[in-house]
């Protein structure tokens, strides 16, 4: 807003609530950039209005989801930011989900500092909750460099319901098989099979798991953490695995019949490409090139 309000274009609250309603069904397939200014939109009409109730509540719950979705981490930080003291005024939501939301965002972004260490002391208070066991068991498999432990996690994340869990780690699967192929190539002598590394790395999680599966259930830890081991790489995950590992510098070759990574002569020659997403300022949605070509 640059200027005060008109009261004839702030709609009420039964008006936000069919706006939400319609971006949550009928619109929900539109672009993120439509979604994001209908949801800030929202947003404003609210705070013009000072509603601060379990509406407001949804309202940024499902903007911060959609955020997740998109890989917006700054959006999806402000919304947490504001349903951290929504839920602290005692305005009613899914304060568990997003409790688990924070851990995840902490550990994968790294912020330190008084504020998370409150908020991981009430999360351990709360570990018996399987969403907030599981962001916490994320957060040790990630300070302990433990892939194999991290993908576990991951194929599990759809039993939670969230969509938001699996939508976070994604932003680290890049990072979490690039160290642990480091380690593998000065570990491992002379070769691994890539239909190895394809389970280990991630590539067969799209397969773990699917709600109703009784075969491939999540098993439950000692920590409440839910997780499903990877099933056994198929031809297409490890051809997804070689195209990988080459553009990381990897050299595989053909070890009998056998997609390998040859250890020795790739462990030197390992680099992580550059991000061709990648805009000098840091945010895709003002790239001149992505709007051109959007006309």
């Amino acid at each position: 807003l640059t200027s005060a309000p008109a009261p004839a274009t702030v709609r009420p609250q039964p008006i936000l609530e069919k706006a939400l309603r319609r971006l949550k069904t009928e619109a929900a397939g539109e672009s993120y950039f439509y979604l994001q200014d209908q949801m800030k939109a929202l947003r404003q009409d609210l705070t013009v209005q000072r509603i601060r109730n379990s509406f407001t509540a949804e309202v940024y719950e499902h903007h911060a989801r959609v955020a997740l979705a998109n890989q917006d981490l700054g959006e999806f930080n402000q919304c947490q930011t504001v349903l951290k003291t929504l839920y602290g005024e005692g305005v009613s939501g899914q304060e568990v989900e997003f409790l688990a939301y924070r851990v995840l965002y902490s550990a994968i972004t790294g912020v330190t500092g008084s504020n998370i260490n409150t908020v991981l002391s009430t999360a351990c208070a709360m570990r018996t909750e399987p969403a907030i066991a599981h962001a916490l068991a994320v957060r040790s498999a990630l300070q302990e460099d433990n892939a194999v432990e991290y993908f576990r996690l991951l194929g599990a994340a759809p039993s939670l319901g969230h969509s938001g869990t699996g939508d976070l780690m994604s932003q680290k699967n890049e990072q979490v098989r690039f160290r642990h192929v480091t380690v593998a190539c000065k570990a491992f002598q002379p070769r691994v099979p890539v239909a190895h590394l394809a389970r280990v790395l991630g590539f067969t999680t799209h397969r773990a798991y699917v709600p109703g599966d009784g075969e491939r259930d999540p098993v439950v830890g000692p920590d409440g953490a839910p997780r499903v081991d990877p099933p056994w790489a198929q031809p297409e995950d490890v051809a997804e695995c070689v195209n990988w590992l080459e553009a990381h510098g990897a050299v595989v070759k053909d070890d009998g019949g056998v997609p390998s990574v040859d250890c020795k002569e790739s462990a030197p020659r390992l680099f992580v490409p550059e991000d061709k997403n990648a805009v000098a300022h840091g945010d895709q949605t003002l790239d001149i090139a992505d709007f051109m070509a959007s006309f």
